[in-house]
C-alpha cells in the first residue's frame, strides 16, 4: 500500500537513535535550543507525519507539538520522545500547519520552530482487510452467519462493504454487494436455510470513497441441531455406556457435553468426527464418576468442518441416574 510512508518510518528509525537523558543535570532556567529541520515526510489520506533532528541537551525531555488551520493560531496538540509525529485521521482538504518546539526535564520550553504544512489528499486505496473468518450459527433457535476480520491499519478507513454470493467463484462487484458496515464484523441473519453454502469477500472503504481490493472467499452452512434418541429430556435411567444422537445430513465434528447445572460445571465431554449422515451414533459415555439420583444435563454441539467456534448447539437435556 503507501509505500511512502513505508520508507519514511524507515528513515526516521534509523536516524532517530535513542537519546540518553543525564538525570543528574541542575535546573539553569536555559531553555532547550529550538529545534531544527522540521519537515514534512508524509502526507496523504487523511495522514501527515512530520520529522526534525534530535535535540543534543542530556537534560532534554521531548517535544511539544502544535497545529494550525489558518497558519495563525497554533494549538497544542501532543507531546512526544519521538523525533516524529504522526497525526492521523485528518479531513482530506484541509491544509494543516505544524510547529514544535523542544521541552526539558524542568519543563522548560525552547521558542516555536518555523511552520511546515501540507494538505492530506485522498491518494491511495485501502489495503486488503486481513484475518476474515465466518462462523455458521444455529444458536437458541436463531440462524446467522457471523463474520469478523481484523482493523486496518488506516486511520481514514468509514467502513467495510459485505459481498455475498451462492457461488463459489464470484466477483466482489455491485452484483454481489449486501451491505456496509462501520465496524469489523457483520451477522447475516436474511432468509438462511440450512445446508446451504454460503459465500463472502469484504473489501475496506476510505472517507474519500476509494475502496481496497477484496478479500479472499470465505464460506459455510448453517447446520441442524441432531436429533437425541438417548436419553431423552427428562429421563429417569439406569446407569448407561452410550448416548444415542442422529447424526445430522452432512460429515461433521460433534462434541457432547455433561455438566451438573444449566449453566456451567461441565463433569465430561467428547469430541468426535464422523461421516456418518442421517443415522444413529452411539457415542460411548465413559465419565469416571456420576452421582446416582442427581440431575445432570446435556447437549450437543456441532461444527462445520473447517470451523473452530460451534455451528449448532442444541438446548440442554436433563437426565437423572437412579440407583
Amino acid at each position: 500500500m503507501k509505500y511512502k510512508l513505508t520508507i519514511f518510518l524507515i528513515v526516521v528509525l534509523i536516524s532517530g537513535c535513542e537519546r540518553q537523558i543525564d538525570i543528574n543535570q541542575t535546573d539553569n532556567n536555559i531553555p532547550p535550543a529550538v529545534p531544527v529541520g522540521l519537515h514534512i515526510g508524509y502526507a496523504s489520506d487523511g495522514l501527515i507525519a512530520i520529522a526534525w533532528q534530535n535535540n543534543v541537551e542530556a537534560d532534554l525531555k521531548g517535544y511539544n507539538v502544535y497545529r494550525s488551520t489558518d497558519s495563525v493560531n497554533f494549538t497544542y496538540l501532543n507531546f512526544t520522545t519521538n523525533n516524529y509525529y504522526f497525526d492521523d485521521s485528518l479531513n482530506y482538504n484541509t491544509t494543516y500547519y505544524y510547529k514544535i518546539s523542544s521541552v526539558n526535564i524542568f519543563n522548560i520550553e525552547s521558542q516555536l520552530t518555523n511552520f511546515v504544512s501540507a494538505e492530506p489528499k485522498n491518494l491511495y486505496p485501502p489495503s486488503t482487510p486481513i484475518g476474515l473468518s465466518i462462523n455458521a450459527r444455529n444458536w437458541e433457535g436463531n440462524l446467522s452467519v457471523y463474520l469478523s476480520w481484523l482493523p486496518n491499519s488506516e486511520g481514514d478507513i468509514a467502513g467495510f462493504n459485505i459481498y455475498k454470493s451462492l457461488s463459489p467463484n464470484f466477483n466482489a462487484d455491485t452484483s454481489t454487494f449486501y451491505a456496509f458496515v462501520k465496524g469489523i464484523s457483520f451477522s447475516d441473519t436474511a432468509n438462511l436455510k440450512f445446508y446451504t453454502q454460503y459465500y463472502y469477500r469484504i473489501k475496506a472503504v476510505d472517507k474519500g470513497g476509494l475502496t481496497s481490493d477484496p478479500t479472499g472467499i470465505v464460506n459455510d452452512e448453517i447446520y441442524e441441531i441432531p436429533q437425541v434418541v438417548f436419553p431423552q429430556n427428562g429421563a429417569q435411567t439406569s446407569f448407561f455406556n452410550y448416548f444415542i444422537i442422529k447424526a445430522i445430513k452432512v460429515p461433521a465434528n460433534y462434541k457432547i457435553i455433561v455438566q451438573n447445572n444449566i449453566y456451567y460445571g461441565e463433569v465430561w465431554s467428547t469430541n468426535f468426527s464422523t461421516s456418518t449422515t442421517n443415522d444413529t451414533l452411539s457415542v460411548l459415555f465413559d465419565a469416571s464418576y456420576i452421582n446416582s439420583n442427581t440431575p445432570y444435563y446435556w447437549r450437543v454441539v456441532t461444527y462445520s468442518q473447517n470451523a473452530d467456534n460451534p455451528n449448532s448447539v442444541s438446548p440442554l437435556y436433563k437426565f437423572v441416574i437412579n440407583q
